[in-house]
């Protein structure tokens, strides 16, 4: 049913029913996302110029249940997916997408026509509440994209910067909309905060966690008219500046400290938020529990604990770039996660590429990227094709130079999708050498007993990083600290200790390796 049948044929000025636009909302198929997205999309258009403000508002009122429906479904399909994405991925991230950017449009449009013409004649409240709409759907566009590792719109940040301004200027930014539950500087802060987490550089369940801690606790940020005068009144560490013509979230005001400050530039101060954060994290550390501190359950892990202390960082001061980047273009191969990098290392690792640009060993899939640039510590790569394989932040990578016989082991630290079949991969340096192995471990079972067990492992003899340690990889959560383990060297075994953990990626363990203690 399309929504010209909705309109009634003896009077079009009468606009779409909407009961019978709800009864059509029924009959989409939850169960295709990506079909049932185009489909509200395509009826929503036809709905744009086919009715007055109130009426319009209504039908979108009508379909919001079933946008947010089906926006979850595709976010779930994707969250489980990993780059490059398949077509059918594709389809329905950009189905998604559009059906948000769809809505928020229209609601954009409605409060544009409100705040132009009709805001004194009893229009106060569909303006705010179409504003905020307008802007939670921006939001979730920013949102999604991070599912990605992309860095989100430039006209979402755009409209949600005028939105906002729209919010602030009417005297309606700090209220809740009947039907909502957030304000428009809510909205306006979570994904300012969110943004400025980076989450191109999140490992696999951080963008949930963090998107609960700003949901929980950004109303501590406060956001506030930039001063005319240049700054240097207010201490600038933990503030962004937020500059509304400009189609990004913002930028620290310590790096922006040279940038002119304009009429309508906001200032985002983060000072009360770290203050909660640090006790956060002082309160953890000490053992209380959790649910006490404003935090959930899974913040006893140390990897929740690292991501309080890398937002405290972000949100205070963010770094600056360690070193000048020099820029070339050479060819690499790489593997990524644990088994596919040690049957890459007992395979194919150290042949050369057949004349065809195959390697030889054909069972394993490798993907061809270019680096973009290198620094000490680290690769920028740029995919060119193949099986990217399970590319994640946090993930262990094998990257092999061509026409060398050397394998880099590494560390995904970023990834970038600047479309969705181009991205980039941040990679920092953990070992320069690294050797597959199987080794003996020996860890006392629940009764007590020591039972032998064989394991593969990836011995790294040294890591620049940590002091030159010796270290190996191993499947996760398969040994742990004082694990005993027989570990093959120079024609022989030699038996060392587990030690400290230094990464925990989705594909293994990474612990230094020690002498045994008595």
């Amino acid at each position: 049913m399309l929504l010209n049948s909705l309109m009634p044929t003896g009077n079009a000025a009468a606009g779409p029913d909407p009961d019978r636009f709800q009864v059509w909302l029924g009959t989409l198929p939850f169960d295709r996302p990506a079909v049932a997205a185009r489909a509200l999309v395509k009826e929503l258009q036809r709905l744009r110029d086919a009715s007055n403000v109130r009426t319009r508002l209504k039908m979108l009122e009508a379909a919001l249940e079933s946008a947010r429906r089906l926006a979850h479904e595709s976010e779930k399909e994707i969250s489980h997916a990993t780059l490059p994405l398949s077509p059918e991925l594709q389809q329905t991230f950009v189905a998604a997408n559009g059906l948000l950017k769809m809505l928020a449009a229209a609601y954009a449009g409605i409060a544009e026509e409100i705040s132009r013409k009709w805001i004194g004649i009893g229009f106060a409240r569909p303006l705010r509440l179409a504003v905020v709409r307008a802007m939670q759907f921006q939001a979730q566009r920013l949102s999604l994209a991070y599912r990605v590792y992309a860095r989100g719109s430039n006209s979402a940040w755009s409209d949600l910067h005028h939105l906002y301004r729209i919010a602030r200027n009417g005297g309606f930014a700090n209220i809740t909309p009947p039907g909502t539950a957030a304000t428009a500087e809510q909205i306006y802060v979570n994904a300012l905060l969110l943004a400025f987490s980076e989450p191109t550089k999140m490992a696999p369940g951080e963008l949930e966690r963090v998107r609960f801690y700003v949901e929980r606790h950004a109303k501590l940020a406060q956001l506030e008219e930039a001063p005319a005068a240049q700054p240097g009144e207010k201490p600038m560490d933990a503030c962004f500046l937020i500059k509304p013509k400009e189609a990004r979230a913002g930028r620290s005001l310590v790096r922006a400290s040279k940038i002119a400050i304009e009429p309508g530039d906001l200032i985002l101060r983060c000072n009360r938020l770290l203050a909660k954060l640090q006790g956060q994290i002082g309160g953890i550390e000490r053992g209380i529990e959790p649910v006490k501190l404003g935090l959930p359950l899974a913040a006893r892990q140390p990897q929740f604990t690292a991501l309080l202390h890398n937002l405290h960082r972000l949100w205070s001061a963010p770094p600056l770039r360690r070193f000048s980047r020099h820029h070339f273009k050479p060819r690499v191969d790489i593997v990524v996660g644990f088994e596919a990098l040690w049957t890459f290392l007992a395979g194919p690792a150290f042949h050369r590429r057949t004349a065809e640009g195959g390697l030889e060993d054909r069972r394993l899939e490798l993907s061809e990227w270019a680096i973009g640039n290198e620094s000490p510590i680290g690769f920028s790569l740029q995919y060119i094709g193949g099986n990217g394989g399970p590319v994640c932040v946090g993930e262990l990578v094998g990257m092999r130079p061509r026409e060398q016989s050397t394998v880099h082991i590494c560390i995904t630290r970023r990834v970038v999708s600047s479309d969705l079949q181009h991205f980039e991969l941040g990679l920092q340096k953990l070992a320069p050498v690294a050797v597959h192995t199987l080794i003996t471990a020996f860890q006392a079972g629940a009764s007590g007993s020591v039972s032998p067990r064989r394991l593969r492992a990836i011995i790294l003899p040294r890591l620049p990083g940590q002091g030159n340690v010796l270290a190996f990889a191993v499947p996760s959560k398969t040994v742990t600290t004082g694990t005993r383990v027989r570990v093959p060297r120079e024609g022989s075994e030699v038996m060392l200790q587990v030690a400290a953990c230094i990464e925990q990626c989705p594909s293994c363990d990474i612990f230094a390796l020690a002498t045994p203690t008595a």
